[in-house]
């Protein structure tokens, strides 16, 4: 009895730590994604002809640009220190650049 409870914890301490591992690696695929947004979002900016939305439209591409090269610094350090947690962080940040790319505030 005893030796199913530890293998049963042991097989789920294994299960955490590989989900972990594969969840941190996503970093560059999200950048990926915000950046093909942004792409997007840079090709209607283009086509505002109205200069006060433009320039808006302008300022939150470049917003949204810092958030990527955070995202990738972040995973970048997170590969070096083989943190975690700045790999969650790179995520985080890169799903909010794509989100904020594809909220269509660009007209």
């Amino acid at each position: 009895m005893t030796r199913k409870v530890l293998t049963g914890a042991l097989f789920g301490f294994m299960t955490l730590a590989a989900s972990s591992q594969v969840f941190a690696f996503t970093c560059p695929v999200l950048i990926k994604a915000a950046n093909e947004s942004i792409a997007k979002a840079e090709a209607a900016a283009e086509k505002v002809t109205d200069e006060r939305e433009k320039a808006r439209a302008t300022t939150l591409i470049a917003m949204v640009k810092d958030l990527v090269k955070q995202a990738d610094a972040d995973h970048k350090e997170a590969g070096a220190k083989k943190d975690a947690q700045l790999h969650y962080n790179a995520e985080t940040k890169a799903r909010a650049a794509k989100a904020l790319a594809d909220a269509g505030w660009v007209k």
